[in-house]
């Protein structure tokens, strides 16, 4: 039996004995009001009959004819007892056998004025109705006629179980058809439910043997179609899950081979600084076993600036973050760091790991070591006598223009001519000699700032004062091309920690270019605080950058414009040696410029105190915007 069939079976119990119920308690009360009704009438019948056929009798008080009168009325269903008094209320005849209760002197006195019913109780023997009616008015007497009540309550009972008796058999009967019906709907409805937990097993093989031209025929034909589709799919899933298994493990081992064979190592962290991937690269570099990384902390293999360098590139997607870290055998290799990040729709995802490659510089190292150092010995020795050139040049050029010149009186216009092509070729040796002092100069800078031979000098410097500085030493140049300089130097700024002359050669430099490319116009030189740090910058109104020059005006010996038309004077390292001062405090310079509407170079300049600026130079990663 279906749980279904069960719970409706118990509903449909609980529901037929409160209708049962309900039916016989309303038709017991019924005949009870039509019995009590009926059991009055026909007590008052008899009472008023009695009591107009006993005039003459009662008032020749004949008792036996009254009494053999009433005896008759006792054969009549429902009466259980008559008794007749006089005026006086004393009983003539009755029919109380053998005597007359106790509760026949409580009524006998009644004198109604017309037909009276009440109801009295005769103790042992029930309820009864006495009906009252008075013989001329009660002149002659009265008489009493009770009518049992019991013989009601007896009636209602034996009705009431034979109409439960007979609901209960229609009940019976109907239930057991009910049943009938619904097991013949049940059992097809509980095969398709066993079919369709096959189904969720997968079980599409299983048979389901329901012939029936009805709904349930129908369902279960859809049913088996719709199996028969499911297993077709299911088949094509799988063939397709197992392909892409396939393709992912052939992925999966191709990536693995070409990590296990990469030349650099290659290290992967979660988002604790915990290692959880090396190639043998990596274990070579270090000389350490694969499982001598995993599962430990990056910082307790490779040092805290290295675990830095992690967690920077973890939380900055967009950047990358280089560093350099000591190899196995006192040699050095340069970790590139950047963020693994997964795309969620949540705003604050802060990536999941990190990915860095360790490349071994050693012999890039010493090859720029030797660079700089050939670099550094072929200016030296280049600067000694370039300077010799250039000072005897302009004895000569002194000693010409006070003692030659002025003494040649030849009106020859050769002689002339040659005097003043003398002039100009003297000019620009001492021309070209500065502008190679100043690459010399600038090839120096460069090579030591790479190398970290600079020596910095900290102090306390105010930024109104350096940029006061750089605008005196450049004065002469917006002079000879007659532009406007602008100052917006916000009032109260902050000292700095820094090299001063290195912060005016910044700007001094930044200067400089914004003078060579603006012919008209002015250049502004701003300088505010920002929320921890010192922002400076200097905006021209000149040619402007194009887009794709942008990205490489920090390059070495890169300039703006078309160096074979523009002829921009200068070597091309300005800018890379102002990138590397600004760096080297912690600070950021950049350009924003649009071709044909002028430049601005900004940088700023962190608010540290001396012991944050000292340990710059323990610092020695760098990081640089994702392409």
């Amino acid at each position: 039996m279906s749980k279904l069939f069960k719970k409706t079976l118990l509903l449909i119990i609980i529901l037929f004995m409160i209708i049962a119920f309900t039916i016989a308690i309303s038709t017991g009360w019924n005949l009870y009001n039509d019995l009590l009704q009926e059991y009055k009438s026909k007590g008052t019948a008899i009472a008023k009959s009695v009591a107009s056929s006993s005039i003459e009798t009662l008032l020749n008080r004949d008792a036996s004819t009254i009494q053999a009168m009433i005896d008759r009325f006792l054969e009549i269903s429902g009466v259980s007892y008559i008794f007749v008094v006089d005026a006086n209320g004393d009983i003539i005849s009755h029919t109380f056998i053998p005597t007359i209760p106790d509760e026949i002197s409580k009524i006998k006195n009644d004198k109604p004025r017309d037909t009276y019913v009440k109801e009295i109780v005769f103790e042992g023997l029930g309820t009864f109705i006495d009906i009252t009616s008075p013989i001329l008015e009660g002149i002659a007497g009265y008489v009493h006629v009770g009518m049992d009540k019991n013989n009601i309550m007896a009636q209602m009972k034996s009705a009431m179980i034979r109409q439960l008796i007979l609901i209960s058999l229609i009940f019976i009967f109907s239930i057991t058809i009910a049943y009938i019906l619904v097991n013949k709907v049940s059992q097809p409805l509980n095969a398709l439910t066993d079919y369709a937990k096959k189904l969720t097993l997968h079980d599409f093989s299983s048979p389901v043997d329901i012939k029936s031209d009805d709904e349930i025929g129908l369902l279960a034909n859809t049913m088996k179609s719709m199996a028969t589709d499911l297993h077709e799919v299911f088949d094509r899933y799988e063939q397709a899950i197992n392909d892409a298994i396939v393709e992912l493990q052939n992925t999966l081992a191709y990536l693995t081979a070409v990590i296990d064979n990469m030349a650099d190592g290659l290290l992967v962290t979660d988002t604790d600084g915990v290692i959880t991937h090396v190639n043998p690269a990596l274990s070579y570099m270090f000389n350490m076993r694969e499982s001598d990384f995993i599962g430990r902390n990056c910082r307790s293999i490779f040092g805290d600036n290295f675990a830095e360098v992690v967690e920077k590139s973890r939380m900055n997607a967009d950047q990358i973050f280089t560093t350099e870290i000591e190899l196995a055998h006192k040699r050095i290799g340069k970790a590139v760091a950047t963020g693994i990040h997964k795309e969620t729709i949540q705003s604050d995802d802060k990536g999941i790991g990190a990915v860095i490659l360790i490349r071994d510089i050693t012999s890039e190292k010493e090859v720029d070591r030797m660079k700089t150092d050939f670099i550094s010995t072929v200016s030296h020795e280049l600067r000694t006598p370039l300077t010799s050139v250039r000072g005897f040049t302009e004895i000569i050029k002194k000693r010409l223009e006070e003692d030659i010149f002025p003494n040649v009186t030849n009106d020859n216009k050769r002689v002339l001519k040659s005097i003043s092509r003398i002039r100009d070729n003297i000019n620009i040796i001492l021309s070209e000699s500065e502008r190679l002092t100043a690459l010399i100069n600038d090839v120096l800078d460069i090579s030591k700032l790479e190398a970290g031979r600079i020596d910095w000098k900290l102090e306390n410097v105010r930024p109104a004062d350096a940029i006061e500085q750089a605008i005196i030493a450049t004065s002469a140049l917006f002079e000879q091309k007659k532009l406007l300089l602008i100052k917006d130097i916000e009032e109260n700024l902050p000292e700095i920690i820094c090299d001063k002359d290195r912060i005016i050669q910044v700007i001094i430099n930044l200067l400089s270019n914004a003078v060579k490319f603006t012919d008209t116009g002015s250049v502004t030189c701003k300088a505010k605080k920002l929320d921890n740090s010192i922002l400076v910058s200097v905006s021209d109104t000149g040619i402007g950058i194009s887009e794709t020059e942008k990205d490489h005006v920090f390059e070495k010996f890169r300039q703006a414009g078309d160096t074979l038309t523009d002829k921009p004077t200068g070597t091309g390292l300005g800018l890379s040696i102002c990138k590397q001062i600004i760096e080297h405090y912690g600070g950021k310079i950049w350009v924003e410029s649009e071709l044909g509407k002028g430049s601005t170079f900004y940088f700023t300049l962190p608010l540290k105190n001396i012991n944050d600026v000292s340990n710059i130079n323990k610092m020695e990663y760098n990081y640089t915007e994702k392409e």
